[in-house]
């Protein structure tokens, strides 16, 4: 039983780490603001994407993708 919830977990943490993401920092790299901008304005709109990844309340990761398509409208 204890194997394969490793098992399970270990999965899980490689699936997580090959989607490409961004930090708050990557953003702000990325749109070519400050990474304080991002995260006290930008990262509050209704219509940003959620996090993919909530390691904590100071630590989040958005999928690449999502921010990708936000940026572009959709």
């Amino acid at each position: 039983m204890n194997c394969t919830t490793t098992t399970a977990t270990t999965t899980h943490s490689t699936m997580a780490s090959s989607v490409p993401r961004l930090d708050t920092a990557g953003i702000a790299a990325l749109l070519g603001l400050s990474r304080e901008h991002v995260t006290d304005r930008l990262t509050k709109r209704v219509d940003f994407p959620k996090p993919y990844i909530n390691v904590s309340r100071r630590t989040r990761y958005w999928r690449t993708s999502d921010v990708l398509a936000w940026m572009r409208g959709k």
